[in-house]
């Protein structure tokens, strides 16, 4: 059984977009080791081998990327399956962000709305150093929750076409201001309900 599982379509998207994909496959051995120790820190370790599932857009797999959200399988020795989206940025804003539309002109729906995923990863590398931190992971499932509560308070914002070169809309919400209870695990808190 192999424990991690990345989809990676190679007919893909080309400007700022398609840089930003090409960026975060330097990140994928750094997050996938992340992602076995906070596994094994929570009793769930992953399974050994990992692989990445190359396809087009048109084959079944880039579904799981290109339509639900999914960027990886994570697969705990002897359970089932759970599956995650994963954000790398270069910035040092400190928040998670999740794609509100893909193109804010034409209200094309993103992430927001599509998004399949049980766990949420968000790692910074504002020096571009290779190293993630902060970093948080979130059970997608309880954000939705608190969500819905009014427990966390998203902000919507609009990408500059000029600037970075996209029309995608994103939500956004600072890491402190997330309830304790959506952290699986972060590297700046440790009162998570996990």
């Amino acid at each position: 059984m192999v424990g991690i599982t990345r989809f990676e379509i190679i007919d893909g998207i080309k400007g700022r977009g398609g840089q930003r994909i090409s960026e975060a496959r330097r990140y994928w051995s750094i997050a996938n080791s992340l992602y076995r120790q906070i596994f094994n820190q929570l009793g769930m370790p992953l399974a050994a081998d990992e692989e990445v599932i190359t396809c087009t857009k048109e084959k079944f797999e880039a579904g799981y990327d290109y339509q639900l959200g999914i960027d990886l399988i994570i697969r705990p020795i002897g359970q089932g399956e759970s599956t995650m989206q994963e954000k790398f940025l270069l910035t040092d804003f400190n928040t998670v962000t999740v794609e509100h539309c893909q193109n804010w002109m034409t209200l094309e729906r993103g992430d927001w709305y599509n998004l399949k995923a049980q766990y949420y990863f968000v790692g910074y590398d504002p020096n571009k150093s290779l190293h993630l931190n902060p970093w948080v992971l979130l059970d997608w499932v309880r954000v939705q929750r608190a969500t819905a509560q009014g427990r966390i308070i998203w902000h919507l914002q609009d990408n500059d076409r000029n600037k970075v070169g996209a029309l995608a809309s994103f939500m956004y919400v600072k890491f402190s201001k997330l309830p304790p209870d959506v952290i699986v695990k972060s590297s700046q808190y440790t009162d998570s309900m996990f």
